[in-house]
């Protein structure tokens, strides 16, 4: 056995006893080597699909990805680069290279230091109630807003701010008692509410004063999108309605609502969507007011629910 191995390069390519064991070897070789190409073909294909797949996740250099981040959600250089796990001077290259201009460095100051409340349907619900009654919205800047309101009952005024509070609006400062004479010089004792300043009621403050500027409120127009749901109706009932009676022969109450503020149009408006809910309202001419029938006044206060605080439960006194 030891000859044979031992044996000269010449006998190995001319004899003929070599002949089945050279074609055996030669097949083991190339059985090897295939299989070790078909492995880095596998693993280039498996890495290419890796490549692809993280190429896919760099969102960041989708055009309209990155336009969304920044003009829809209005998220900051400094946080798209943060979700994307990248440099803040990538996400600028990106932008440059579509054409997306950047914010006003007092736009850009206002969203890294701006107040964010996320309105949910009933806070929205609540103050749209507010703003149809005694509840205003000013803006002092083109990027926020602020709401406010004013009674003669303070505790009405901590309930609006607990209320508030809970929805993530949070109280600017401390609740004001200021006093004004009003009929006979009598002293009548007011107390104040602001909010902080949101960017999430700017799209409020806007339907609702359409005219409005920086400072100033303008004329007061009801949204033709908002829905009188009873948690709407409560709100708007306790800040400009009032229960009243005859004081003759019928003693039936009727609900009367102070609409006065708005334009004829918006209390016709009112008025029709109280009569699809099925309560017999009509505008009153001569203070431009809305009257809700003694026939349907149970009706309508048990549709807004049970008075929410103490102090203005003889609205619902039937």
């Amino acid at each position: 056995m030891k000859k044979d191995l031992d044996i000269p390069l010449n006998l190995w390519y001319n004899n003929s006893r070599y002949v089945v064991l050279r074609a055996v070897i030669f097949l083991l070789i190339w059985a090897l080597s295939s299989t070790v190409m078909v492995e880095h073909c596998f693993s280039s294909v498996s890495g290419s699909a890796f490549f692809i797949e993280e190429e896919s996740m760099k969102k960041y250099k989708n055009k309209k990805w990155l336009h969304k981040m920044y003009y829809e959600k209005m998220l900051s250089i400094p946080k798209i680069a943060e979700i994307s796990n990248i440099g803040d001077n990538a996400v600028w290259k990106w932008m440059k290279k579509y054409n997306i201009p950047r914010r006003s460095s007092g736009e850009a100051i206002h969203l890294a230091l701006g107040n964010h409340c996320n309105l949910s349907i009933k806070a929205i619900e609540f103050l749209n109630g507010e703003l149809l009654g005694d509840g205003n919205l000013m803006s002092y800047s083109k990027w926020s807003a602020r709401f406010k309101y004013s009674s003669k009952y303070k505790e009405y005024i901590q309930f609006i701010s607990n209320k508030l509070n809970s929805f993530g609006i949070k109280q600017s400062g401390k609740i004001i008692g200021r006093c004004s004479k009003g009929k006979n010089n009598s002293l009548l004792r007011k107390y104040y509410y602001n909010s902080r300043v949101y960017e999430d009621l700017l799209p409020l403050f806007k339907k609702w004063y359409p005219n409005g500027g920086l400072g100033k409120c303008g004329n007061r127009v009801v949204p033709k999108d908002i829905k009188l749901t009873p948690l709407v109706c409560r709100q708007w009932y306790i800040g400009d309605g009032s229960l009243k009676r005859n004081k003759g022969r019928s003693r039936m109450p009727w609900v009367t609502l102070a609409t006065c503020t708005f334009s004829i149009s918006d209390v016709e408006w009112l008025v029709k969507k109280l009569n699809k809910l099925g309560f017999k309202a009509a505008r009153q001419p001569s203070g431009n007011t809305i009257y809700i029938s003694t026939y349907s006044t149970k009706d309508f206060l048990k549709y807004i629910g049970k008075c929410p605080v103490k102090f203005y439960q003889y609205k619902w006194n039937v």
